[in-house]
């Protein structure tokens, strides 16, 4: 009897250890979520379908799609948008507008929860695209963004539908100072599909691990 009910302990003893880092992430993640006011959002096929830039300024590569992406990362992913970002867009979409917008890609993993905050361009044009910048940083966007205008023109120019930026990462609370160009090569081994620098396509999208 004795020997069982420490074989009963042991088993149980095991199993939390099992479940407890995944039940901590989980709550963590939804600490998240209710802290940064951030609701579970469906984001349109064509962002999805879409490529994406990884540098706010001067990238030097395309990547993508999006959807291609986030099979990458691994663990349970879930779009996020914040609850003042979504009445901001609901609103511009009943005045016919088409704003630029934030989401959070949130990958929870045994351990921790990381989130990928992308910005969505719904731009049809390197010039729409650079018009944005301008609109936010003025008279410096030519100096910041003059150059990328060009490549990204060349990039929709073959075909591809640059429809997303990856701004950074957020990982244990802490936002990562690395760009996430390097960081997503490196992590993932994502390979570039485009390179903007010399205005040609390069090999397959996504090369897992």
């Amino acid at each position: 009897m004795f020997k069982r009910l420490c074989l009963a302990a042991s088993m149980i003893m095991l199993a939390s250890l099992i479940v407890t880092p995944a039940a901590v992430t989980g709550e963590s993640a939804q600490k998240f979520r209710q802290e940064n006011g951030l609701l579970a959002y469906a984001p349109p096929s064509w962002f999805l379908q879409g490529y994406f830039i990884a540098r706010e300024r001067n990238p030097a590569y395309l990547f993508g799609p999006v959807q291609d992406f986030v099979q990458t990362v691994g663990g349970k992913t879930t779009w996020l948008i914040e609850d003042a970002e979504l009445k901001r867009i609901e609103r511009a979409a009943t005045e016919g507008d088409n704003p630029e917008y934030s989401l959070f890609l949130e990958v929870v993993l045994p351990e921790t929860t990381e989130y990928w905050v992308f910005v969505v361009l719904p731009h049809e044009s390197g010039q729409a695209w650079f018009d944005a910048r301008r609109a936010y940083h003025g008279r410096k966007a030519e100096d910041y963004y003059g150059k990328t205008q060009g490549e990204l023109e060349t990039a929709l120019s073959q075909g591809f539908k640059i429809k997303a930026e990856l701004r950074f990462l957020i990982e244990k609370g802490d936002t990562c100072l690395q760009a996430p160009e390097g960081l997503i090569m490196s992590r993932y081994e994502l390979q570039p599909v485009f390179d903007l620098g010399g205005g040609r396509r390069l090999g397959s999208a996504v090369k897992t691990k």
